[in-house]
């Protein structure tokens, strides 16, 4: 399947974070699962539901009365999209801005540090 054209706005992100990290939701579910990072009212968090089914990222199955969503394309796949959106629009596909950012960043544990270096290692000519 191709990957859907719309991108995700931040809002969207959150929803699918929570469908990908429990994959199988109720709009109940994800309503509850946003809560302490948003106010949104369940209604709100449904219309959210149903655009994400229509850009694609999300099916939904009716169980009986209840609509079910599951997410339609791996969250691999849309982090890799949104990254290369990313470096190609704001970056001009130089890649060097990332890395100095990510290696200069104190969010970086020692682990993920290590692995940004191997990495960088690996690919030297």
């Amino acid at each position: 399947m191709p990957d859907p054209a719309p991108e995700l706005s931040k809002a969207e992100w959150l929803i699918m974070n929570a469908c990908w990290d429990r994959k199988n939701l109720t709009a109940r579910d994800v309503h509850e699962a946003v809560a302490t990072q948003r106010e949104w009212e369940y209604q709100t968090v449904k219309t959210m539901l149903d655009r994400l089914v229509e850009k694609g990222y999300l099916r939904r199955d009716k169980v009986g009365p209840i609509s079910v969503f599951t997410p339609a394309i791996p969250r691999t796949r849309t982090v890799r999209r949104a990254i290369d959106g990313f470096v190609e629009t704001v970056l001009g596909n130089q890649l060097a801005p990332l890395f100095a950012h990510l290696a200069g960043g104190e969010k970086l544990s020692d682990e993920e540090l290590a692995a940004l270096k191997k990495l960088v290692e690996e690919n030297e000519p």
